[in-house]
């Protein structure tokens, strides 16, 4: 073998995940026909549009069919993107699209021929799977991250983000079991009142145009108050703090050789 040859070249016969060359992120966990691609690997920026791309959907077509079927694909994109992203495990990226596929296509069906209730339902499907899955995967990544970088700081944003949409989920959890009202200024609120309300409550802005009507509520908004600034000041900022570390400390040597 010449002496110059790559190291990190395939052995003759050896699987993608028993290469030596190949660092941890670059083994094939996902093996034949799933090997992740370098345009989505880490896209956590992508994701983050995506998130908020969903969040104006839901504002503004939230209840009109279109709306609900463009809420559907973003949805279902906007995870796939985020296990993908996030370079999960080879059976649960398999499972993800194989599901997320038929989970949206369900959807749409039930938009068109008018079952509104089962449209619901499945809409809720998908974003319980964005809004618990996704922020594990992403934290499962950012903590074996080889470098901190802006890749990271976005997918921290992300996972905030998830954050402020899980308990949107959890606060319509609240109000369906109960059989009660969950805002006291209203009666039937929509799914858009329920992330407002969330980002009002996790930023710790607090307008007063809307609040719990019961202690459960309440004290479930308190703990997304909480939770969601003991994270910004924890995790943000040190991701913040270390931004270029790498970077920095790479210019000190340059200095000092």
């Amino acid at each position: 073998m010449d002496e110059h040859s790559d190291i990190s070249s395939p052995t003759a016969g050896e699987p993608p995940e028993a290469q030596p060359g190949l660092s941890g992120a670059a083994n094939g966990l996902l093996g034949p026909g799933f090997q992740r691609s370098p345009r989505f690997a880490d896209s956590f920026g992508l994701v983050l549009v995506l998130l908020i791309v969903s969040y104006f959907v839901s504002a503004v077509a939230g209840n009109h069919p279109y709306g609900r079927v463009v809420m559907l694909l973003v949805l279902a994109t906007t995870t796939w993107l985020a296990l993908r992203a996030s370079q999960v495990e080879r059976h649960l990226l398999r499972v993800a699209v194989a599901l997320i596929p038929v989970v949206t296509l369900v959807g749409i069906v039930l938009v068109w021929v008018g079952s509104e209730k089962m449209a619901e339902i499945v809409t809720g499907s998908l974003t319980v799977l964005l809004v618990v899955v996704a922020p594990v995967a992403i934290v499962k990544r950012l903590a074996t991250h080889p470098l901190i970088n802006l890749n990271t700081f976005y997918g921290a944003v992300c996972v905030y983000l998830l954050i402020a949409m899980f308990f949107a989920t959890a606060f319509a959890l609240i109000s369906a079991i109960s059989h009660q009202p969950f805002f006291a200024q209203m009666q039937t609120a929509r799914p858009i009142d329920y992330l407002y309300f969330s980002f009002t409550t996790i930023t710790t802005v607090g307008y007063g145009d809307l609040t719990a009507a019961g202690g459960v509520g309440r004290m479930t908004a308190v703990l997304e108050a909480v939770f969601g600034q003991l994270y910004l000041i924890t995790v943000v900022a040190l991701v913040v703090q270390n931004l270029g570390q790498e970077r920095r400390a790479k210019l000190d040597r340059d200095e000092r050789s």
